[in-house]
């Protein structure tokens, strides 16, 4: 699988994010307590190559209470199902440094609340797939940031 990683592919680039449509820079989106938040809807074939984030929040176990979902091919019940920080390799809910091959965190000044997230797991689906945040905190994700690269393709 790492091999793979550096190789040409095929298939046409792209991406979703959280930017701002208006052009402005409010590139950031909220999620309010208890909120649920689709953040991809992608159709088709494909494979998700990256996917990178960071958020902000005043709840210090945010990393925990922040779930991310993925459903491949038109699933009922998701293929992932993971707090946030334990999808990209902290499962003690505190934003560090690491770098691996395929997750990185880089901790903002070297606290333990904010961080940019990476994951380069490929992930590959036939029938569309779908990205959902769930914030299951008392307090709302004031900014939330994403963005997520692909290959579309004609079939798998």
């Amino acid at each position: 699988m790492l091999d793979s990683l550096s190789r040409l592919r095929t298939g046409r680039t792209k991406r979703v994010s959280s930017w701002d449509t208006s052009g402005k820079n409010g590139d950031a989106w909220e999620i309010p307590p208890g909120e649920t938040m689709e953040i991809a809807g992608l159709p088709g074939a494909g494979v998700i190559r990256h996917i990178w984030m960071t958020v902000s929040s005043e709840d210090r176990l945010y990393l925990r209470k922040t779930m991310l979902r993925m459903y491949w091919d038109g699933q009922v019940h998701p293929s992932v199902e993971v707090p946030l920080g334990d999808f990209f390799g902290v499962g003690h809910a505190r934003a560090a440094s690491y770098s691996s091959s395929v997750l990185d965190m880089s901790a903002n000044g070297g606290n333990d609340l904010n961080a940019g997230m990476n994951c380069w797991f490929p992930m590959p689906f036939s029938d569309g797939a779908r990205i959902d945040i769930i914030n299951h905190s008392e307090t709302a994700i004031r900014s939330f940031y994403f963005y997520i690269d692909y290959d579309e393709m004609d079939a798998i």
